[in-house]
């Protein structure tokens, strides 16, 4: 009788572990694992466009000349290259091939193919090599080819999809204005859990939808332009186009980036509406008011840091006060969002300060909003681990308070209490500083 049981007992848990063996290593599927989201895939290989060659955007400015060099400035061609972001991916607990499918979005761009998830864990994908991998257009990061080409499921060829049409282009052509305005929303709205301290979260399209505005995020971060398509050599009309330079919240990849962002596009999307002084109440009012979306956005550890500073008829800061707009997040044990003053479009920010004992030495105050990217003890951190960061952004990391842009000034006003005015520094002034500030 007790060998029977025994021999139940065996067959039981052998039964057992073959289902957990079986359960943990079977290949599931990526669409079984995220279904319905197309950031879990890359876009299909793109087989080279006919007239144009293989769809890089160094091929597209053979002819869209003026729209490449503007890309080339722009957040999107840096995505990849983007310090923060390579620190970030080398963490043990970065699922890469996740993140890499908004930095470098087409299959031509990936040295390998996820073929599907080992018993449906992203963290254990299976890859094969990538026989149409092209190390050239890896390295453009948010390509031309991200939105604007595709692949026909009748003929399999490659196809160029624009806004306007009425133009005789040597490769073919699809209008399709929709599709366009409705991409930047496949990366930029998403909150999705993967696990409890790994959290995506990007509303920024459902915040512009909430407003019922008529408008896109075209209509802001890429502002109409007359001009040709095409480099004037081709001979082509003078149309209404779009900057390239995708100019997001005043903070770009490089420092050298700086003396762009105002030709591109970029102003900020709050004002200053009120910063004035009566009985010894600083009252500072803050306006989204050029912002279709809440400021600030995406990124959820983005903020802005306000400072009001009082200084004595020495120039010395007497009175110092802060406080910021923005999310709070608890990310250990689990993520999830304690706090959120952010200011949704159209809304305002009051701040009131009432400064004491310092008051009567003070003869003027100083009101500055800085957008924060990465704080400064984020990038300490960055430094110690940087040795787990591979090549060639090793010794990047390892420089991040030199080489990356944590924040950037976008308001900065006085008021001079003996004659009650108020003087708003330039943006044009704010970027010749924000380019030889360093840190936070």
């Amino acid at each position: 009788m007790k060998r029977k049981i025994f021999i139940l007992l065996i067959f039981f848990f052998t039964i057992i572990i073959g289902l957990y063996v079986y359960k943990n290593r079977r290949e599931v599927a990526i669409e079984e694992v995220f279904p319905g989201k197309i950031w879990a895939k890359p876009i299909p290989t793109l087989p080279d466009v006919k007239g144009v060659g293989a769809p890089t955007a160094k091929n597209c400015g053979n002819c869209h000349s003026e729209i490449y060099e503007e890309w080339k400035l722009s957040t999107h061609a840096n995505a990849l290259s983007d310090i923060q972001f390579q620190s970030e991916l080398a963490k043990p607990s970065s699922p890469k091939w996740i993140c890499l499918n908004c930095h470098i979005p087409i299959q031509n761009q990936r040295e390998t193919i996820i073929t599907s998830l080992r018993g449906g864990d992203y963290f254990q994908p299976i890859e094969i090599q990538n026989p149409n991998f092209n190390p050239e257009m890896k390295e453009e990061a948010i390509t031309c080819a991200t939105c604007h080409v595709r692949v026909d499921e009748k003929t399999n060829q490659s196809y160029v999809i624009g806004a306007h049409g009425g133009t005789s282009p040597p490769h073919p052509m699809k209008i399709n204005r929709d599709f366009l305005n409705n991409r930047c929303q496949d990366c930029h709205n998403e909150t999705y859990t993967l696990n409890q301290s790994l959290v995506c979260s990007f509303q920024t399209g459902t915040e512009l939808q909430n407003t019922n505005s008529q408008n896109t995020c075209a209509t802001c971060h890429l502002p109409e332009v007359r001009r040709s398509f095409v480099k004037l050599s081709l001979n082509r009309p003078v149309r209404t186009s779009h900057r390239h330079g995708f100019i997001g919240g005043g903070v770009p990849k490089k420092f050298d980036l700086y003396k762009d962002q105002i030709r591109l596009g970029y102003k900020p999307g709050i004002i200053l509406s009120e910063f004035k002084l009566e009985k010894g109440t600083i009252s500072i009012r803050l306006q989204n008011k050029n912002a279709g979306h809440h400021v600030t956005t995406g990124d959820p550890e983005r903020f802005y840091l306000l400072i009001l500073e009082g200084f004595d008829s020495f120039g010395k800061i007497i009175f110092q006060n802060e406080t910021k707009i923005g999310q709070d997040w608890e990310w250990s044990p689990q993520a999830k969002k304690v706090n959120d003053n952010r200011i949704p479009s159209g809304g305002e920010f009051s701040w009131i300060q009432k400064p004491k004992n310092e008051s009567n030495s003070i003869v003027k105050y100083r009101f500055q909003a800085i957008h924060v990217r990465l704080k400064n003890i984020t990038s300490d951190f960055m430094i110690q681990s940087a040795n787990q960061v591979p090549d060639p952004y090793q010794q990047k990391v390892k420089q991040i308070k030199t080489l990356y842009p944590h924040s950037s000034i976008i308001i900065e006003s006085t008021f001079v209490i003996k004659d009650k005015s108020r003087k708003d520094t330039t943006l044009e002034a704010l970027f010749n500083t924000n380019a030889k500030r360093r840190g936070e």
